[in-house]
C-alpha cells in the first residue's frame, strides 16, 4: 500500500471530522490534496489541512452553521473513495 490511513474520521468534541492520512511520499500527498482540493471548490466547502511531507491533517466543520453538515459527510465520503485508489 503506498497510503495508509492512522485514523478513521471520527467526531471530535468541537463536533468536527478530523483524521490524519500518511502516504507514501510527498507526490503522492499532494496528489490526493489536489484531487479533494477539485471536489471542495465543486462543492465550494474547504477543510481546514495541513501538509508536512507526506502527512496529512484534515478537519471538516462547517463554520457559518458552527458544526458538521451534510456538506461535511459528503467531502468525507468523497475523501473516503479518493483514498482507495492510493491503496
Amino acid at each position: 500500500k503506498s497510503m495508509t490511513q492512522t485514523s478513521s474520521f471520527r467526531r471530535t468534541l468541537s463536533f468536527a471530522f478530523d483524521t490524519e492520512w500518511h502516504d507514501k511520499n510527498f507526490n503522492d500527498a499532494l496528489s490526493f490534496m489536489n484531487k479533494v482540493g477539485v471536489k471542495c471548490e465543486e462543492m465550494d466547502h474547504h477543510p481546514k489541512w495541513t501538509n508536512v511531507y507526506n502527512r496529512l491533517e484534515i478537519e471538516l466543520y462547517t463554520h457559518d452553521k458552527d458544526g458538521l453538515t451534510m456538506k461535511d459527510f459528503d467531502l468525507a465520503s468523497f475523501m473516503d473513495q479518493e483514498f482507495k485508489s492510493y491503496e
